[in-house]
């Protein structure tokens, strides 16, 4: 779906060197060869995943403070180590620190898995130079039993983003599949339907269904006014909304929904309404660190494309009085572009 649009949304001191860092994060890793997921394993348990959680913190702050790329790439996997990998690069061509959060008390949700891969989520509130920031959902995984724990996606909740209900028994959560179809919609099916929204307005045939918001309605509003400022400076603007690669990861709710992290992917194209070799075309902000040095004068095209990571709440099924999916958390950012 394609619509037209213009929307681009060392200080400290290391505590310990880095070998200290990587035999934190191997204490919590367990060793043993390789199961695959027929294969019965030991999961996390709260105990061990509140440690990996405070050694990634740990590890974390070390990497920042030494704006050290491989360390902080080491320990996160998917949407997040190409987010930290686009930030460094950013950092590299500004001269602008990577910056890490300060992260308050975390709340687990861990399920009770016996085959890899193995995963968990974690809620915590941040803040930044002093502020609060509000509060992130982060997934931790590791793929087989050799592999390092890794901080998979990490999303910001919104300010009045409702009580997630994670449900728990015996101090676990309870994790389902992609394909589970007992929810108003399958975990792997929640990034079309918002991709709808986006795309296609509150109109599309995901209208009905998929709550109103900033993630959501928000962003086609915003990006439908700024087409119309777009159009008169004589620039045709394309979006699409679109699903990744990247791993979902849901966890039932005590209402028989679900919680959904996922990742999308933003593509946007800009070119002239009538071209001329004199004309440039403009690029965001956020796209130039990305540009190659030899960039020639972008004229016929600007393609950029942008990364986000998600959460949203999947309602029950409709037989069980179940409402519309709500996309209460995001973050991410620019990842590509290319012009001609």
């Amino acid at each position: 779906m394609r619509a037209t649009f213009n929307r681009f949304p060392t200080a400290l001191t290391a505590a310990f060197g880095l070998l200290a860092v990587f035999a934190l994060l191997l204490s919590v890793q367990g060793c043993g060869t390789t199961a695959d997921a027929t294969t019965t394993v030991t999961g996390p348990t709260p105990a061990s995943a509140l440690k990996v959680f405070n050694a990634y913190v740990t590890a974390e702050r070390v990497a920042t403070a030494n704006q050290d790329q491989p360390l902080a790439t080491e320990i996160t996997s998917s949407a997040q180590y190409s987010q930290v990998s686009v930030d460094y690069a950013v950092a590299a061509v500004t001269g602008q620190a990577v910056t890490s959060p300060t992260y308050g008390k975390p709340t687990l949700y861990v399920p009770k898995l016996t085959t890899y891969p193995q995963w968990f989520m974690a809620t915590a509130p941040v803040s930044g130079k002093g502020q609060a920031a509000g509060t992130a959902l982060m997934v931790f995984d590791r793929s087989d039993a050799a592999a390092s724990w890794a901080l998979e996606n990490s999303v910001l909740l919104d300010k009045n983003a409702p009580a997630l209900n994670v449900a728990i028994k015996d101090g676990y959560a309870t994790a389902l599949r992609t394909t589970e179809t007992e929810l108003r919609f399958r975990p792997d099916e929640v990034g079309a339907m918002q991709a709808s929204v986006v795309d296609e307005g509150p109109h599309s045939p995901a209208g009905s269904v998929v709550a109103a918001g900033p993630l959501t309605t928000g962003i086609y509003q915003a990006s439908q006014a700024m087409a119309v400022q777009a159009r008169a400076q004589g620039n045709y603007y394309s979006w699409e909304l679109e699903g990744s690669s990247y791993p979902f990861f849901a966890l039932a709710t005590t209402d028989g929904g679900a919680i959904v992290v996922y990742t999308m992917g933003f593509n946007t194209q800009t070119l002239p309404v009538k071209w001329s070799p004199k004309r440039t075309l403009p690029v965001p902000d956020g796209f130039k660190p990305l540009l190659p040095a030899d960039q020639v004068p972008i004229t016929k095209l600007l393609d950029a494309d942008s990364t986000f990571q998600y959460l949203a709440i999947d309602p029950p099924p409709a037989k069980n009085g179940g409402g519309k999916l709500q996309v209460v958390g995001g973050s991410g950012g620019p990842s590509y572009v290319k012009g001609k």
